[in-house]
């Protein structure tokens, strides 16, 4: 597999098939998705569809680019539904874990559902105010230009006492972009508008990044805890949640996302 928080959700849900079957489990973290693809080229060629060895990626954008490799799940090969593995995290169970495990709800309080149709409505909220920075985004990829986006943090986010949320942009989101992002060929705005509205048509998790939608939880969660703190009921919060913790916090409390538990179902069936 790739990446830094990918195991976290990935192992805990291999172990949990592995397990029932008294099988152990070996882990290899590459650098990236085309290290992880060419292993899966090399490795499918030797051990023609093997039951014992999977191998997991992320979609991102690359189906939206017109890439074939990489795209959909297929035989040992795990590919998400959504952009990246931390999508499957942001999501009202996790609100609820959060509650329960941190903030030290009930598990049957009306504050929990109350939280969680707030989250929905949050969720509504922030498609709009993402899909254009991810337009901009999807439209310079198909330049050939490469923006760097690890330039772009959490700190550019604000979440009001109203939930209201606002990315900020200086001076506005385009240049503002070209610049952190290091572009030398921006999109122009009817190639931008058009791109919008090509991404309008799919579901949030599909187009946005999964960092990006950690941000809008981790952001909701402090929000969320500011009402707690200053309500009639004083909760201690248990332990801070935050973009270095957050995945191996959500990932053992959440059910196996459906789409990986179908895959590890097959792959793991013959065992």
């Amino acid at each position: 597999m790739e990446g830094r928080d990918d195991p976290s959700l990935i192992r805990v849900n291999v172990q949990r098939f592995a397990e029932q079957k008294a099988l152990s489990v070996e882990t290899i973290i590459l650098g990236n998705k085309k290290e992880v693809l060419n292993a899966y080229d090399y490795l499918g060629k030797r051990f023609p569809n093997n039951p014992r060895i999977m191998f997991f990626v992320d979609k991102d954008h690359d189906d939206l680019l017109g890439e074939t490799r990489g795209t959909k799940t297929q035989q040992g090969l795990f590919v998400t539904q959504h952009y990246s593995i931390e999508n499957y995290l942001v999501s009202e169970p996790a609100i609820a874990a959060i509650l329960t495990d941190f903030l030290g709800l009930d598990s049957s309080s009306e504050a929990i559902a109350i939280a969680c149709q707030k989250f929905h409505q949050f969720q509504q909220d922030y498609r709009p105010v993402f899909i254009p920075w991810m337009a901009w985004l999807l439209a310079t990829r198909r330049l050939g230009e490469k923006p760097n986006t690890n330039n772009i943090n959490i700190s550019i986010l604000t979440v009001d006492i109203n939930y209201q949320i606002l990315l900020n942009w200086q001076p506005d989101i385009f240049a503002h972009l070209g610049r952190v992002c290091n572009v030398k060929i921006q999109p122009d705005p009817r190639t931008i508008d058009s791109t919008i509205r090509e991404l309008e048509a799919f579901p949030t998790k599909v187009w946005l990044r999964g960092k990006q939608e950690l941000w809008c939880f981790i952001k909701f969660l402090n929000r969320l805890e500011e009402e707690v703190k200053t309500g009639k009921v004083k909760l201690k919060i248990r332990s801070p949640i935050n973009m270095n913790n957050i995945v191996e916090l959500l990932a053992p409390r959440l059910p196996c996302p459906s789409d990986l538990r179908d895959y590890l179902t097959n792959r793991l069936g013959s065992l």
